[in-house]
């Protein structure tokens, strides 16, 4: 039977046990004994560890919880603190502590500490708090970034905010929960939004633009770098109205912001929003690798994998010298063959373009078929071609290193041309200087997508020399004098070069990415003397073979890529010598880091048919994520190449990358005959026998007819390409164009400037900065007048108009029917031929012509009641009759300008010692301690 003093006996026991752990507890010693300032103990201990922090920088998340928790309570405080021991003026960063207090709010010990933020060059504002919400601005010490307003979820991410997370794997979700862990300490992670401020942004898109005359512009402004036009950054201050808002006060403005789910189209013009979901981790490898390096440290990393890739390269030397094997078989695999294909003929050259280059010499022998011949890529089901012209891509393969003749490069080759390389940050490589990461993602325009036609790896990540990087006008990372670098002008061009010892980034510059020193300049291996590549710890001799890429300009001012599956640095170089390089640079390194993918995007439906099923290991299909309608097809540059998350680029990426698309160059798709029967010729697109005076082409022109119900009426259409040409008025009859003027290209006068008499308002056609646009009044100071007519049709003959899409310049003119203007006649024309009659104009001309240019794409538009008088080459008409060019002071000459390609840059920049180029890129390097040797510098990724 129980006693009736049982439950009051058990009161005192547990009463009892409650007191004895109280005491245990009251006698235990405290952070900083007898602080009973827990902030001011936490400010002591972490100074004890290595970090400066002030008490009245220090908040507590979770506050004393008191009641029946005697042995102490997990707490979190974020402090503001720099690192002990840093160079003089080292930026303050936002530390996460997990501690444990007392029921009295007596600092017992520090669990954990993380910092939140890492920024190298941007010092932390002390942050607010409300709940889970923390909210803090990033103000730049370096020149040309914006301060950046960042609001933390202490919570934890959420779970839309994983990039495709509905698709996510079990182990891919498994993988973040653990990176997350190691970087807060949470599993969940910690939620963020980071805001870029651009008061400059909001002043030109809101305020209203003066007329370029009183501006005093010489030439249409292109759009300045957003990360060159920010606040001063201590005007700008963030407070939190409570854990859900966020208010954001700049120069004298205010917005006020959701904590969770901000709209970015609905944020003011002065904001610029990052990307806030999360990139899929890497493969388990990779990912692996990563995870340990933070455990074990980079140095240690580094000698692991050396031990590995030399015992490997042993084995590997030993085999070939067994087997005497030559690598065909392996190549041949890579390629997607049983077999490498008999030595053919190769590509014969363009002499008109120069495409593609002279075949490439083996450096092994004897050669391997097909070793340094190139092989066309485009026009199939997996990479766009341009109509009308070759195809952008060549690859080859080469063997570059005689003592293993197995190992080999991979290259693929293009004509920047054809093809613009653009620049674009991860979601978490390159960390930025204030914080901010990159979207990750390919803009999700049909405009862009639809031309993507590669993209491939970039740089090593932050923590391996932390080299500059600019994407689109905005500043992740300073530049380093005498890194190599690989940049985007702001006409689309593709320049190499060494940065000088001014960090300072020109205005024609877009973005620029750098790695190390330069790799190969003028087919010359490693002029500045670099003793490591990447992959090595310090004092081993960089000789690991692994996987190796590179980016080249070559001497014919070609772009390549490189991909060595298990090669060394000198065996990267030696493909880049051969390639014929001017200047080569090094790029990221690994298997699963590293490699290209071909794309071809185009809407739903509109992928050629393969006809056949597609290889899983080298290819895929699937929808565009982020746009509707759009679909993908992809396809690795080699079956062996071992990339995490393929496709890997068409996705959200966390590491920064190249992406590649094709230019709008002339001719272009032809145009569909529309009356039957279909004459030989008819709508295709004729450039031979034009004075293009070089590549691209200039000018496109052809004949057709539109009208199925009058087949006797004919089109003759001109379509030139506004980055190719420069124009300017003509001057005095018989002038001749001005000192280093290009050659004449075509010469347009539209006579009395009449065509909008008594048809409404008019407008006129101008060209200016590689464009051509429609407006009444010139746009800027600067552009010169094409011709001047009517917005309305009525009794128009002509017309011209700008493509939206490709900004091409488009002019049409009906032409009398007759053997002489028909497109046999056109393509061979006689020029003792009198130029075809003119009809006069039909009631159905005008809406003719109004519907054809609309269906070519041209909402600019204006009518002409006759037509402009063309003469191409200035002694040309468009029926290929001689002519005299027209005169007076309506004429406007066009001359040959320079289209977007490639070239070198920073020429000037000398070869200097190491003693001069090293101390000067070790600067603003926070992730480790600094190298007392050049080789502790060297990273693998």
């Amino acid at each position: 039977m129980q006693s009736p003093k049982t439950p009051s006996l058990r009161r005192e026991r547990i009463g009892i046990l409650v007191l004895c752990a109280s005491a245990a507890v009251a006698m235990s010693p405290a952070v900083g004994v007898g602080a009973r300032d827990r902030s001011t103990a936490l400010a002591a201990e972490l100074g004890e560890r290595g970090i400066a922090a002030a008490a009245g920088d220090v908040l507590w998340v979770d506050p004393p919880r008191g009641g029946l928790r005697p042995f102490g309570v997990d707490s979190r405080a974020v402090a503001r603190g720099v690192r002990a021991g840093g160079e003089r003026g080292e930026p303050t960063d936002l530390y996460l502590v997990d501690a444990r207090l007392s029921p009295e709010g007596v600092l017992l010990d520090v669990s954990a500490i993380h910092n939140l933020t890492e920024t190298s060059g941007a010092d932390e504002s002390k942050p607010v708090l409300r709940g889970e919400a923390l909210a803090y601005v990033s103000r730049p010490l370096i020149e040309a970034a914006s301060p950046t307003v960042h609001v933390l979820d202490l919570d934890g991410l959420d779970g839309q905010e994983l990039s495709g997370g509905a698709d996510w794997s079990l182990v891919e979700r498994l993988q973040h929960a653990v990176t997350s862990w190691q970087a807060t300490g949470r599993l969940r992670g910690i939620g963020r939004r980071t805001f870029a401020i651009d008061l400059a942004r909001s002043e030109e898109n809101g305020a209203e633009e003066p007329h370029p005359e009183e501006q005093g512009a010489e030439e249409p402004r292109a759009e300045e770098p957003r990360s060159r036009r920010g606040p001063d950054a201590g005007d700008v201050a963030v407070a939190l109205e409570d854990d859900s808002a966020v208010v954001v006060r700049a120069g004298g403005r205010e917005a006020r912001l959701p904590v969770r789910g901000v709209d970015d189209a609905a944020l003011p013009a002065w904001i610029r929003a990052e990307a806030s979901e999360v990139a899929r981790p890497g493969n388990l490898v990779t990912w692996a690798v990563d995870r340990v390096r933070l455990v074990i440290g980079d140095a240690a990393m580094q000698t692991v994998k050396a031990v590995a890739f030399t015992a490997l390269d042993f084995v590997l030397r030993n085999k070939e010298a067994v087997t005497g094997d030559t690598g065909a078989e392996d190549i041949a695999s890579d390629l997607g063959k049983s077999a490498l294909d008999p030595p053919v003929r190769q590509t014969p050259i363009d002499p008109e373009i120069g495409w593609p280059p002279a075949p490439l010499d083996p450096w092994v022998t004897p050669p391997l078929p097909g070793e340094g011949q190139w092989n066309p890529q485009g026009g199939d089901a997996f990479v766009r071609q341009l109509d009308g012209l070759p195809p952008a891509f060549m690859t080859t393969f080469l063997r570059t290193d005689r003592s293993r003749k197995a190992t080999r490069v991979y290259i693929a080759l293009w004509d920047p041309r054809q093809v613009e390389l653009h620049m674009m940050a991860g979601t978490v490589e390159p960390k930025g200087a204030t914080g901010e990461a990159g979207p990750g993602l390919i803009p999700r325009t049909p405009e862009v997508m639809k031309r993507v036609v590669a993209a491939s790896n970039a740089g090593f990540q932050a923590m391996h020399g932390e080299f500059g990087m600019m994407a689109d006008g905005v500043m992740y990372l300073p530049p380093k004098p005498y890194a190599a670098t690989v940049a985007v002008r702001r006409d689309g061009s593709t320049v190499f070069g060494s940065w000088s010892e001014d960090e300072t980034v020109p205005e024609w510059m877009l973005s620029f990415r750098q790695n190390m020193t330069v790799m190969v300049e003028d087919e010359k291996w490693n002029p500045f003397g670099r003793t490591w590549w990447g992959g090595t710890p310090p004092g081993w001799a960089d000789k690991t073979h692994t996987v190796r890429t590179g980016i080249c300009l070559t001497r014919e001012r070609f772009v390549a890529y490189f991909y060595g599956a298990d090669v060394s640095p000198e065996a990267l170089a030696q493909a880049m010598i051969q390639a014929r390089c001017s200047y080569g640079i090094a790029l990221d390194m690994n298997a699963g880091h590293s490699g290209l993918e071909f794309y071809r995007v185009a809407p739903s439906g509109e992928l050629p048919p393969l006809g056949r099923p597609l290889q899983g290991e080298w290819e895929t299909e699937g929808d565009v994520s982020g746009l509707s309608g759009y679909r993908f097809r992809g396809r690795r540059l080699i079956r062996g190449m071992g990339l995490m998350n393929f496709p890997r680029y068409i996705r959200r990426e966390a590491r920064d990358f190249f992406y590649m698309t094709l230019r709008h160059l002339l001719p272009g798709p032809a145009l569909a005959p529309r009356a039957a029967p279909a004459e030989a010729g008819e709508g295709a697109w004729r450039t031979q026998g034009l004075p293009q005076h070089g590549f691209p082409y200039a000018l496109a022109i052809t004949e057709i007819r539109p009208d199925p119900a009058r087949p006797d009426v004919r089109l003759r259409v001109l379509k030139v390409d506004p980055r190719t040409v420069t124009a300017a008025p003509l001057g005095e009859p018989g002038a001749s164009p001005p000192a280093g003027a290009g050659a004449t290209v075509a010469v347009f006068s539209d006579g009395a400037a009449t065509p909008g008499a008594g048809q409404g308002e008019g407008s006129s056609i101008w060209h200016s900065a590689g464009s051509f646009s429609a407006s009444p009044a010139s746009p800027v100071r600067g552009a010169v007048r094409i011709a001047t007519g009517a917005l309305g049709s009525a009794r128009a003959v002509a017309a011209l108009g700008v493509n939206d899409e490709d900004g091409m310049l488009i002019y049409v003119e009906r032409a009398a029917a007759g053997p002489s203007s028909a497109p046999d006649a056109a393509l061979a024309p006689d020029a003792s031929a009198p130029p075809p009659a003119l009809v006069d104009p039909h009631p159905r001309d005008a809406k003719l012509l109004q519907d054809f240019l609309s269906g070519l794409g041209c909402s600019s538009r204006i009518y002409l009641s006759r037509p402009l008088s063309v003469a191409l080459g200035g002694d040309t008409d468009l029926s290929g009759a001689a002519v005299h060019p027209p005169s007076g002071p309506r004429a406007v000459r066009l001359t040959r300008a320079e289209a977007p390609g490639a070239g070198r840059m920073f020429e000037s920049t000398p070869i200097v010692p190491h003693s001069v180029w090293y101390p000067l890129q070790q600067k603003r390097v926070r992730y480790f301690k600094k190298p007392k040797k050049e080789e502790t510098a060297g990273g693998d990724h």
